[in-house]
């Protein structure tokens, strides 16, 4: 239930509900807290401590878009698939305020440079005053924001929520980073800082404090009391309260809409491995088991159907007989197609190869030898022919029988003679040696011989029975089973018929280049469906016997149930990824304990309530005039440790809304931050952004006299639309004599942030407006005024005149009658009564006169044209702002008389 509490970029009260314990804590001892609440979150998954940063920078509470990136950062850190690629950035001390020393004291001196932020001009310094306080005056629209926001970022302050947005009219600065730069004095030295959006801001502009009026709630805990908590620690219980629960139960509506039922694989279950393993189907179930379990090979596939035909078969021990005559016939028809390759393979081409080579390789012999023995002669016909060899060969025997036993044939020295005509040899013996080695060589002979061979061989690949034999009885079997082993003989068939052709026609051509691929051979599918029929024969006789049969049902029922499986096998798998999710889902649960979070909460807050605080929390009520409200430590003993909280005593049956005003919520949030303050050893200056928002005027005299009473002790800088409020910090800075500076912010052109000092016209004391009409009386006078002025020249003159009517009507409000009633103030001072000293008639005759020629002159009505009143000149003007002034000095004059006259 969400009210309202005071927060500084490092003070922050809460009034708690729903088991949250409000904040409120110095800045001096808050600093100790949000270290050791940073230490601790170092401790936790990235993901909580991303949720400490979140919390820390949203102080209005988290949106869905930021529960959603939680649960998605939770489930990431356990192993959860991140679509989004999300990051999780943990709470650093970055993110926190800087430590303040003791006594340290850091004073915002200028901010300036504004670029990209809203449509505030960029060349406009606003400055403040190092002492005392400052008042910014801003109305609607004037830029006021735009300060604030870039001082919230660049000081750390609690909420982060509101960036910093260049010009939303201007295309091209769309995507420019908002930048200002700083100047601030610490402890006596001036530092200029740079800020840019999104980066890490300087600690030392986080010693500056921003009150901002977006950072309040109010909530009652569990035992329906009303209490604070220290800045910060509202991050652990929020963690608890209210995070934690939101993702569990967004974990807990993702885990419920897991479908991860077993019911739909009933039909798998049974006494086989699928049913076992179906019954235990879990997260832990490798999908790769499943997998290998409903993958069959082809040989299983077709055991299902050979099991099923046994199991089915009324006479088995006949059907195993036709099968075993039927592998008989395929057996012979394989060992026909394997006896009928061996005389086209490879090995055969490559021999038949080598056998023509070898052809006509002695052929060529035989012609070079031809050659030889010719020798350029030309012989008798018939040399070299068998008739010739004969002779030849009787010659040499009669030569070493008879002629010549010593001597090797031929011999054919001087006086040796031929062995056939006994004539000497001469030049014939020559001859007769190149006859001799050409008998020895007989290359015709062996030319003939492997002629003669070569062509047997042929005549035997001609011959030969290269048909496989596949009668059509026996094919139409095998059709039956397989179609294609069929189609494959017949291929085979023709390409066996192909080559042997191309191996008759390379005999004739010698070209042995390309030959013709055989089709792959039948033979090993022959093979393998007569081994599998075989089986299948043994399955039928199996089938028989009643022991047996037992073990084919359950062969066949695992061999079922896995086709089975195979069906479902997607569905199985998926229904294992989901069971996988929710498991790693439910280990999420692990880190979303809160106990563990509200035990460190209570521990926090037991160190941090103190009896100071809440001295310091009454006395600030009371000075708010909220005093009815009291406050009271309780102390809880939880198994033996004492932890405290810090309650407000009203009564708690309704809401809090229905409890507290929202203008005592604003006060006492103002009051917390106010007393967290007291207690701070340190004099930083702060920044407040309407502190009276939702406060009526009586409580906003107090915030006031308040808040000057602070700027004694620090720089106090205020930016404020309320004129209500704007009129009572001055009655307070006036009485109080307190340095100030005042400035307002208006339009100028095209931009909103322009830097004027003092107030507007209407906000202004008669002192600033006759000292604004001089300066219009100066300007007129360099003009120089003419001496016969023109229309504009005229309405220069007039609007002086308007502005002298007004000052004359602030003149009787603060002079006259001594301020005692002011426009905006809800209460008569009655203490200025007694500086009422009226004035005579002469003087009011004069002021009559000055006040009746303004209203002659000024547009206040619409004039008659007949009146044609006379535009006065700088010189008439001049001398009417000094008969105002001395009418003033003369009714101060006589106030001061009165008050040493009187007894």
């Amino acid at each position: 239930m969400d009210a309202y509490d005071s927060c500084a970029n490092n003070v922050t009260i809460h009034v708690v509900n729903n088991k949250d314990h409000g904040q409120i804590q110095p800045k001096g001892t808050t600093m100790s807290l949000l270290d050791n609440i940073l230490k601790w979150t170092q401790t936790l998954p990235n993901w909580q401590r991303d949720t400490a940063r979140r919390l820390l920078q949203r102080e209005e509470g988290l949106s869905d878009e930021d529960y959603a990136e939680l649960y998605s950062l939770l489930k990431a850190e356990h192993g959860l698939p991140n679509p989004d690629n999300l990051i999780p950035e943990p709470l650093a001390a970055s993110h926190l305020p800087t430590s303040i020393q003791t006594g340290q004291t850091v004073i915002l001196k200028e901010i300036s440079n504004l670029t990209y932020v809203n449509r505030i001009a960029s060349d406009q310094p606003l400055a403040f005053s190092q002492t005392g306080m400052t008042v910014i005056y801003g109305g609607n629209g004037s830029g006021k924001s735009g300060y604030v926001r870039v001082m919230k970022q660049a000081c750390r302050c609690r909420d982060q929520s509101e960036r910093v947005y260049p010009n939303a009219n201007d295309v091209a600065s769309t995507h420019k980073t908002p930048t200002a730069r700083f100047k601030i004095e610490n402890n006596g030295n001036t530092h200029k800082i740079d800020w840019e959006q999104d980066c890490v801001p300087d600690e030392l502009l986080s010693s500056i404090s921003v009150f901002d009026s977006r950072c309040a709630r109010s909530y009652l805990t569990a035992e329906q009391d009303v209490a604070y908590l220290p800045y910060g620690l509202d991050i652990v219980e929020n963690m608890a309260r209210d995070v934690i629960p939101e993702l569990e139960r967004r974990l807990s509506a993702e885990i419920s809409a897991i479908d991860t039922n077993t019911y739909v694989f009933n039909h798998l279950t049974g006494e086989t491995k699928v049913g076992a393993l179906i019954s235990k189907l879990s997260a832990r179930t490798n999908p790769k088991t499943v997998e290998a379990l409903a993958t069959l090979s082809d040989e299983e596939e077709k055991r299902i159907d050979a099991l099923g035909k046994a199991l089915a078969e009324s006479d088995p021990i006949t059907k195993a007989g036709d099968l075993k005559r039927f592998v008989s016939r395929l057996k012979t028809l394989s060992d026909n197609i394997k006896k009928v390759s061996l005389w086209v393979n490879a090995d055969a081409v490559t021999r038949l190869k080598k056998l023509d080579d070898e052809v006509v390789t002695a052929e060529l012999a035989e012609k070079n030898a031809a050659i030889a023995l010719q020798s350029g002669e030309e012989l008798l016909p018939g040399t070299g022919e068998p008739l010739w060899k004969a002779l030849f060969e009787a010659a040499r025997k009669y030569s070493t029988e008879a002629a010549y036993p010593e001597h090797e044939f031929p011999h054919t020295a001087d006086d040796a003679l031929c062995p056939l005509c006994q004539s000497p040899l001469d030049e014939a013996g020559e001859r007769l040696k190149r006859f001799e080695q050409y008998i020895k060589d007989d290359v015709a002979k062996t030319a003939s011989e492997k002629r003669a061979n070569l062509a047997a061989i042929r005549k035997k690949i001609e011959n030969a029975n290269l048909k496989v034999a596949l009668d059509q009885e026996l094919s139409d079997e095998i059709d039956q089973l397989d179609g294609d082993i069929v189609q494959a003989i017949k291929e085979y068939q023709a390409s066996i018929d192909a080559k042997r052709q191309w191996m008759l026609s390379a005999l004739d051509s010698h070209d042995w280049d390309n030959p013709p691929n055989l089709s792959d051979s039948p033979y090993q599918i022959l093979r393998k469906l007569a081994a599998q029929k075989l089986r299948e024969a043994r399955t039928f006789l199996k089938a028989a016997d009643a022991d047996h049969k037992k073990k084919l049902e359950q062969e066949y029922d695992e061999l079922v149930a896995r086709k089975n499986l195979q069906k479902s096998l997607q569905a199985v798998i998926d229904l294992i990824e989901r069971m996988k999710k929710v498991a790693a889902l439910k280990k999420c649960k692990n880190d979303l304990k809160t106990k563990p979070i509200s035990d460190k909460s209570k521990e926090f807050a037991s160190e941090a309530i103190t009896k100071e605080l809440k001295a310091a929390l009454d006395r600030e009520l009371s000075n708010l005039e909220v005093g009815h409200i009291k406050t009271k430590l309780k102390e809880r003993n939880v198994k033996g440790k004492i932890f405290h909280q810090l309650l407000l005593e009203m009564p708690t049956n309704r809401n809090i809304d229905e409890i507290l005003s929202e203008g005592e919520q604003r006060a006492i949030a103002l009051g917390a931050f106010l007393a967290e303050l007291s207690l701070a050893d340190h004099s930083c200056g702060i920044v407040f952004d309407d502190p009276v928002s939702s406060l009526d005027h009586w409580r906003r005299q107090h915030v006031a006299r308040r808040l000057v009473e602070e700027a004694k002790k620090r720089q106090v800088i205020i930016f404020t639309h309320d004129t209500s409020f704007l009129g009572q910090l001055r009655d307070e800075i006036d009485s109080k004599k307190l340095d100030h500076k005042i400035c307002f912010l208006e339009w100028k052109g095209q931009y909103a942030g322009n830097v004027c000092n003092g107030l507007p016209w209407g906000h202004s004391s008669y002192k600033e407006r006759i000292d604004a009409l001089e300066k219009m009386h100066k300007n007129l006078v360099k003009k120089p005024w003419p001496q016969y002025p023109n229309e504009e020249d005229a309405a220069d003159m007039l609007k002086a005149y308007d502005r002298m009517r007004a000052a004359i009507e602030r003149v009787i409000q603060d002079v006259v009658f001594n301020g005692v009633v002011r426009r905006y103030r809800d209460w008569i001072n009655i203490g200025s009564l007694k500086g009422v000293v009226g004035f005579d008639d002469t003087e009011c005759d004069e002021i009559n006169r000055l006040y009746q020629r303004c209203n002659d002159l000024v547009d206040a009505h619409d004039p008659s044209s007949d009146k044609n009143v006379t535009v006065p000149t700088v010189t008439e003007l001049g001398k009417d702002i000094e008969d105002l002034k001395t009418v003033i000095e003369t009714i101060q004059n006589r106030r001061k008389a009165s008050k040493t006259t009187t007894p």
